[in-house]
Formats: structure tokens, C-alpha cells, sequence
């Protein structure tokens, strides 16, 4: 879906059209009565990108927009025409041109843009998509990067560059652009994400790598659990679930499931891809064809069969 706000010379109107499409906020700015503000919008699956054109402004998180949350989220900023100054947790960022801010919506925050002229592209995604990708991602907080190369430096050009298609796209091309903008943000965080994980001991740290690599190489066979995982790396059942449960997040047991139902989820969006649904299902290790339509449509909000039937455009 695409959502466009203007606002003249009125800045409640902004905050309002701000809150509800990323998160709750207070807004401010040094000309409250001539402000104006551009805001587009575009729903991609699981996810949501942005593009914010304003005047002087600041947005304020506190304890009571928190509670107001459905789910934590992370925002992916990039400053297009001016810096971005922000604070959490009394930790003080400044982010500049060819540069990132990532933000955690857990905690309290201040984001300031003070120019006269602010442009922003901004990446939604809800922190339970990350934590399938990047488990250690809990541990990370507020952060700035380099987004003038790499694989930052690519999801900023496709945030630029996605809106020029995505009005004649279906629903299932914006849902594959959704998750392949969640798979360069986690190539430009992966390196941040395990430096701030070194809290961690060595040995825990070559652990869960080992079992996450083993995991998804083994995806597929419908065996896998802990009694596998803890044989094939050397560990104890009970060690294993301990390794995840300090590492916060699911358990072993539901990160293998949601593995296995993103995998038959991309294979049934595909439509050259031949097999039928029972036989999806089986090559990612679900067995019961009914409880698998039933944890899908949890998972998804639709039936296979109504996945492979064809969204809506």
C-alpha cells in the first residue's frame, strides 16, 4: 500500500501522520506555525520504507509512546541533505551524509534534524524479522555506520531507486523487495552485530556459530532438533538450550520452524517454482501438511494455498 501526507503550516497534523506510519512520536520545531513536511510511504511484505522531506524538527520518544507500541522496531534512517542528531540511553550520535543511524524503538530517544531542509529514507522493520536473521541483534543498541559503500551503500540506493516501480508491482514483488532490503541490512550490520556480541565468551560465541551453520545446511531434514544439533556439535542437549536461552530470543525449536516456514514461504511466492504445496511442505521438514497450513497462516496471515493462489494487487 502507498500512503502520501503533506503538511502547511501546521506541525500536530505531521506527528500524527509520522506516528502511524513508523511509531509513536512527539513532535517539535522552531517554526511551528510555518512548517511543512512531505511524507511517502510504501507497505513491502513484513516491512515498510519511507521518504520524509521537512522543515526544522525534532521527534521525541518517551515512556508512554513506548507502551504504545505493538512491536519493538528497528529504523533505518539515511540523511539525505542534513545531519541527524540523536541521544538514547545517554549515548550521543551524530549521523552526516553517507552515513546510517540505525534505531531501536525500545528505549526513550530524541532525533533531531535542525536545518531548514531535511531529507530522509527511512527502512522499517520489525525487530522479529531481524531476530530470524541476526539472533545476537538483542544485544545491539542505537548505532551510526558508513553508508557510502558496501552493502549499506546498496540498500540506500534501492530505497532511492524502489519507488520508480513499485507502483505497477504486485503484491508479491513488494513483499520480495521487503525481504531482499532486510537481506542487505543484515550484510551491513552483520560485522557491528558480532563485535558488540564479543561480551559474549569465545567459546559460546564458536558455539552458536557452529549450531547456526549446521542448522541451515540441514534445514530441510525433517530430523533436525536437539538431540541432532547437540550431537553434530560436540554439545550437550542441555548446554544447547542454554546457549540460546542466554542468548535471548527464541528458542532452537522455534527458530528452526521460522527458518523453515520463511524457506516454504519463498518457494510457494515463487511462481516458477514447480512442486506442489504437500510437497513443499515435506522438503522443508513439515510432514502434517494441516499443521503446516495452520503455523503458516499464523505465521503469514494467509493459506498457502492462498499464497499460491495469488495475492491481491
Amino acid at each position: 500500500m502507498f500512503r502520501e501526507f503533506a503538511a502547511e503550516g501546521r506541525l500536530q497534523p505531521w506527528q500524527q501522520a509520522v506516528s502511524d506510519v513508523l511509531f509513536p512520536v512527539e513532535t517539535a520545531s522552531a517554526v511551528p506555525d510555518g512548517f511543512s513536511g512531505c511524507l511517502k510511504s510504501w507497505d513491502l511484505g513484513e516491512v515498510s520504507m519511507a521518504f520524509m522531506a521537512s522543515g526544522p524538527v525534532t521527534y521525541q520518544r518517551e515512556r508512554h509512546h513506548l507502551a504504545a507500541d505493538k512491536e519493538e522496531i528497528l529504523l533505518v534512517s539515511f540523511a539525505t541533505n542534513s545531519e541527524i542528531a540523536y541521544a538514547q540511553d545517554g549515548l550521543e550520535l551524530t549521523c552526516r551524509r553517507n552515513q546510517v543511524l540505525v534505531e531501536r524503538s525500545h528505549r526513550p530517544s530524541l532525533f533531531v534534524q535542525p536545518l531548514a531542509s531535511n531529507a530522509l529514507w527511512v527502512l522499517k522493520v520489525p525487530m522479529r524479522v531481524m531476530k530470524r536473521r541476526l539472533r545476537a541483534i538483542d544485544q545491539m543498541p542505537s548505532l551510526v555506520a558508513d553508508a557510502g559503500s558496501g552493502a549499506a551503500g546498496l540498500l540506500h540506493d534501492m530505497l532511492r531507486l524502489a519507488p520508480t516501480r513499485l507502483a505497477e508491482a504486485g503484491a508479491a514483488v513488494r513483499d520480495g523487495v521487503g525481504r531482499t532490503l532486510v537481506d542487505l541490512l543484515v550484510l551491513a550490520l552483520e560485522n557491528d552485530v558480532r563485535a558488540l556480541n564479543s561480551r559474549q565468551s569465545p567459546v559460546r560465541q564458536a558455539h552458536l556459530a557452529r549450531i547456526e551453520g549446521f542448522v541451515r545446511r540441514n534445514l530441510s531434514n525433517p530430523a533436525l532438533g536437539p538431540d541432532m544439533v547437540a550431537g553434530a556439535c560436540g554439545i550437550s542437549v542441555r548446554y544447547l538450550n542454554a546457549l540460546f536461552r542466554d542468548a535471548g530470543g527464541l528458542s532452537l525449536g522455534q527458530w528452526v520452524c521460522e527458518l523453515r516456514l520463511e524457506a516454504a514461504r519463498d518457494q510457494l511466492a515463487d511462481p516458477a517454482r514447480a512442486g506442489t504445496i504437500a510437497e513443499i511442505a515435506r522438503r522443508w521438514g513439515f510432514l502434517d501438511q494441516a499443521q503446516f497450513s495452520r503455523r503458516f497462516k499464523a505465521r503469514f496471515g494467509v493459506t498457502p494455498r492462498e499464497l499460491r493462489r495469488g495475492p491481491a494487487q
